[in-house]
């Protein structure tokens, strides 16, 4: 993935570190040292802020709510009865909201530390890393970045620099090692998009993984199979 360009390529490696930065998917290092950066370089900030725009419309779909002051209300009165219990005169120990707050308290500590144990004892080591992957070609208008989550089968496509072909759609495809290529969907040429792979073939999609755009029929492949050139490929790695 290089070029005879070399202003051009570092051009590319910046969006691509802009993008990744913006995705959440570099290390912590390596965050502090884009954040460095964006206070000294002031075109370099410009293009990690239009990641962020081009980005925002992800969180359209999650509103914030805030719980009512009732269902507080009700949480306390549960742990520890209603006000007008507490009001009442204490008979010893067992009338007692002190205790009976503490017994609550300790009770729901311990609670957590066996759930937390549990947790660590049972369940499988979970990747949080996504999947990154530079789609690019020697010649071609189309540099994409996908970042792919296995847990949710979210597949998010940026565009880094796209053609606009007329009546032409992009089509994303799994290469594996053998066998025909599968398709993963079609996207659009010149904004961010994203695919929800099925359930299916989530797990075909690691590491060392080989993704290719075609350039297809308006609509898509009419076989199921890639009917264009390819246009841009890249190898699925974890940052």
């Amino acid at each position: 993935m290089t070029s005879p360009d070399q202003s051009k390529g570092g051009r590319s490696r910046d969006e691509v570190l802009a993008g990744e930065y913006v995705l959440g998917v570099l290390s912590f290092k390596d965050r502090r040292v884009v954040e460095e950066r964006m206070r000294r370089d002031r075109q370099f900030a410009a293009i990690v802020s239009r990641w962020e725009t081009n980005l925002s419309a992800f969180n359209d779909d999650y509103d914030v709510v805030s719980p009512g002051q009732e269902t507080f209300k009700r949480i306390e009165e549960r742990l520890f009865g209603s006000p007008e219990a507490a009001a009442a005169p204490a008979r010893g120990l067992w009338a007692s909201i002190v205790f009976w707050r503490c017994l609550a308290l300790v009770s729901l500590l311990m609670t957590v530390g066996a759930l937390t144990i549990a947790t660590v004892v049972v369940a499988p080591p979970q990747t949080s890393a996504p999947l990154v992957a530079e789609l690019t070609a020697a010649n071609s208008q189309v540099n994409l970045l996908a970042s792919y989550e296995r847990r949710s089968g979210k597949l998010k496509i940026v565009p880094v620099a796209t053609g606009k072909p007329e009546e032409k759609s992009l089509e994303l495809w799994l290469v594996p090692a053998s066998g025909a290529p599968r398709s993963l969907g079609l996207f659009p040429p010149d904004q961010a998009g994203e695919l929800v792979i099925s359930a299916d073939m989530r797990g075909s999609i690691d590491e060392g993984a080989t993704l290719a755009v075609s350039l297809e029929p308006f609509g898509g492949s009419p076989t199921g199979q890639v009917t264009g050139p390819i246009v841009a490929s890249g190898t699925a790695h974890r940052r």
